[in-house]
């Protein structure tokens, strides 16, 4: 499979049959550029600007969310490549205080050849016992690291820690393209430098595999376009 970061909170994620889904597209008020790509399934974690943007793709992607303050469970049949996907939404919230500063989140999570993806979009507070135990062992993990509207680094990496992922996909942090804005206050060196291992990819994509996954934690850092 196929891990392709797009920006922001933003990836996609490609099966080794050609199907691929896009998790938390931003507006065009967000100071990236979009690339052109034509996910069949697009995750949208909450309805914030800069990760609901679903509109974005002329192909008329089916989009997955949970309109409800309950856990969610969605399944998908792809006819183009007959996979079957099953996407969980796990309520959370943008804050920790139950979501009375910034709202509702979603945890979206799914298995797709063997790995177990979660997607934290905007989470802001770490996990409850319960929590852990639903969402169960997870194989790759994409988490906001840059504060300020989300998780400080500090504390992303306390989730790392609860979750004990095989890999780290780190989002949501401060760049030269967003400068001082009011999304993110830190770096990605703010958190990295936190972490024991840490690949710095140099590139916008990488292999997953999972009869390749680490046997420990490992941070994958890549650029975005």
């Amino acid at each position: 499979m196929n891990v392709r970061y797009l920006g922001h909170s933003c990836f996609l994620v490609s099966s080794s049959k050609g199907s691929s889904v896009v998790i938390d597209p931003y507006s065009q008020r967000i100071p990236y550029e979009l690339p052109q790509v034509e996910p069949d399934i697009v995750l949208v974690s909450h309805e914030h600007h800069d990760h609901n943007a679903y509109y974005r793709f002329e192909n008329n992607p089916m989009l997955v969310k949970r309109s409800h303050g309950f856990a969610s469970e969605t399944e998908l049949n792809l006819e183009r490549t007959g996979e079957n996907l099953k996407f969980h939404g796990m309520p959370s919230y943008h804050d920790d205080q139950e979501g009375r500063r910034r709202g509702p989140n979603t945890i979206w999570h799914w298995f797709w050849e063997g790995v177990h993806f979660a997607h934290f979009g905007d989470i802001g507070h770490l996990l409850s016992d319960e929590q852990l135990q639903t969402l169960g062992k997870v194989d790759v993990v994409f988490i906001p690291v840059g504060g300020k509207e989300t998780m400080e680094p500090s504390q992303a990496a306390l989730l790392v820690n609860q979750l004990n992922p095989r890999i780290v996909f780190p989002m949501h942090y401060k760049t030269d393209e967003l400068g001082e804005g009011p999304l993110c206050e830190h770096p990605l060196s703010a958190f990295v430098d936190k972490m024991s291992n840490v690949e710095d990819a140099a590139t916008t994509a990488v292999e997953v595999e999972l009869a390749r996954l680490p046997a420990n934690t490992k941070v994958v850092c890549l650029r975005h376009g």
